[in-house]
């Protein structure tokens, strides 16, 4: 197993939530991170902090037993012995923040923040859903007259403060090859490192993710090494006619599950992405019914497919839901029947002419 460092020369911040306010009132970033549902985070249980405070923790983080007796953890063959159960992704009408370790092919990434409320943008509207898989469309509020600076437009129309990342103290991870214990940096309350190993852990290590307390109570996520993504085949063709199967191979990993986003509508006034959260099983099954609902929303420019093995783990403080989200990352090709993409007149087929606007070759 390779364990170097690889330095990395640029700021990743996925989950940050300290992106600039517009002044229009329209926010128009959203991450892959954010484009996905969770489920409920856990409530605080209380734990004491060695400095005498409290610290939330994800429900059933730090307990093997929930409050009926029941047994809420799950055994691993990767660590040999029992693991927390992970409460999930944040629901995104709640989440004001998280931390990322993203794991890419040629290097490892730790970066996030903590707002003290949700960017309205970032939450996504279900507009169709079938088994493990959503359709999720982002919608840009529009407010009349525009907000000023340091505002943001809510989807009632209304001008609210633009959400501030906040101080949570020394944020320390266990677990990995080398201890990550990062400050956080100002103005932007922001934690990054890019000096990990790569990889940065054993697979299905548990890694636990602590905060000292600052602007609110200390707090505690777990998370799991996971193996990198490894999908079978190199492009997908999605067609109305026709269901797909994704297909990988399975990571084994420990909390593992495969997350997928399927994006072909790259200039769309409201994009709507195919979302899917699944076990780490190797095989899912997009029907060629959900394939129909997601294409009749609009494709332009060029689609693509990010395929991750994650896990992810979230908990409530006062301001709303912060995750943690392990994750290994890669992209494969992705194109539509009938769909040519096109940055240049040559990319087109006789008879049609690229619309640079949208990147999609039209009949002339």
């Amino acid at each position: 197993m390779t364990n170097h460092k690889t330095p990395c020369f640029w700021i990743l911040l996925p989950l940050a939530l300290g992106a600039c306010p517009s002044a229009g009132g329209s926010d128009d970033t959203t991450s892959s991170s954010d484009s996905s549902a969770g489920t409920t985070a856990g409530p605080s249980d209380g734990s004491t902090t060695s400095d005498g405070g409290t610290m939330s923790t994800s429900s059933g983080a730090s307990q093997s037993e929930s409050s009926d007796g029941a047994d809420t953890t799950q055994g691993t063959e990767t660590t040999g012995g029992p693991q927390p159960m992970l409460a999930g992704e944040c629901p995104l009408a709640d989440r004001v923040g998280g931390f990322l370790f993203d794991m890419e092919s040629n290097y490892t990434a730790f970066s996030g923040s903590v707002a003290d409320g949700v960017v309205p943008v970032t939450v996504l509207e279900e507009v169709g859903v079938e088994g493990d898989c959503k359709l999720l469309r982002r919608n840009n509020p529009f407010c009349d007259p525009l907000c000023s600076p340091g505002e943001t437009c809510d989807f009632d129309g209304e001008c609210i403060p633009y959400p501030t990342n906040h101080n949570v103290g020394t944020v320390s991870v266990t677990g990995l090859f080398d201890e990550v214990m990062v400050e956080p940096k100002a103005p932007t309350f922001s934690y990054f490192d890019t000096m990990l190993s790569h990889p940065a852990w054993d697979p299905g290590a548990p890694l636990v993710l602590q905060t000292t307390g600052g602007d609110y109570e200390a707090f505690e996520l777990h998370g799991n090494g996971v193996t990198m993504v490894d999908p079978i085949g190199d492009t997908l063709v999605l067609s109305t006619e026709e269901s797909v199967t994704i297909q990988w191979n399975p990571s084994g990993a420990t909390n593992a599950r495969l997350h997928l986003e399927l994006n072909v509508d790259q200039h769309g006034i409201t994009p709507v992405s195919l979302i899917c959260d699944a076990e780490d099983t190797g095989s899912l099954e997009l029907s060629s019914g959900l394939i129909a609902d997601f294409l009749e929303f609009g494709i332009s420019g060029f689609p693509r497919s990010e395929y991750y093995i994650q896990t992810a783990d979230s908990v409530t403080i006062e301001p709303g839901c912060v995750e943690l989200v392990v994750r290994s990352h890669v992209t494969r090709g992705l194109s539509v029947a009938g769909h040519t993409p096109c940055d240049d007149p040559s990319d087109c087929p006789k008879g049609e002419m690229c619309n640079l606007m949208i990147q999609t070759c039209e009949p002339i």
